[in-house]
């Protein structure tokens, strides 16, 4: 089985939402954890990453419940992302096309960020859809992310919830907007 890994571009985006430049005390505790910030790797195990995830998590938001802090990180995670390279390009298409076909287009956009997420989409009626994932370990972190994102595209009062969550980290969000 290959390696899930996840892209130096996704890391630098999950970094930045430490706010820049990094505090010496930020910098020591990520490079305890085997990041570097000055010197990314160009793609770091999924373990390693969420280490990092849960971090500036607890560092940033440390009096919210853990669910609260992810679906935080979530939506700045995003808001950083869109300011790499990469981010921007997948920004511009998504602000173009829209949440239905962003929806659509989940599966490619995930794996722009790393090597192994995989989606399902089901449509369930207008601005009301149903979107699997293969690997989610931290599930708010997804829900803050995909409101972010389809807020992005123009979608408002996005509704993100969890419907399942497997023992292999798969799981399923129940997602709203108004048109």
């Amino acid at each position: 089985m290959t390696e899930k890994l996840v892209y130096d571009y996704t890391m630098e985006a999950l970094l930045r939402v430490l706010g820049q430049p990094l505090t010496a005390e930020h910098l020591t505790a990520l490079r305890a954890l085997g990041v570097d910030p000055r010197q990314l790797q160009p793609a770091y195990p999924v373990e390693k990453y969420t280490q990092v995830l849960d971090f500036i998590a607890t560092e940033l938001w440390p009096r919210l419940p853990r669910e609260e802090a992810g679906f935080e990180l979530g939506r700045a995670f995003m808001r950083t992302y869109q300011q790499t390279a990469m981010g921007k390009a997948v920004a511009a298409v998504t602000r173009v096309i829209g949440p239905h076909r962003s929806l659509e287009r989940m599966s490619r956009n995930f794996r722009s960020a790393n090597n192994f997420t995989e989606t399902k989409l089901n449509k369930v009626g207008p601005s009301h859809y149903e979107l699997w994932f293969n690997h989610t370990r931290h599930p708010n972190f997804f829900r803050g992310l995909l409101t972010e994102a389809l807020t992005r595209t123009g979608a408002r009062e996005v509704s993100v919830t969890l419907l399942t969550q497997g023992e292999a980290h798969e799981a399923t969000f129940h997602i709203t907007w108004r048109p």
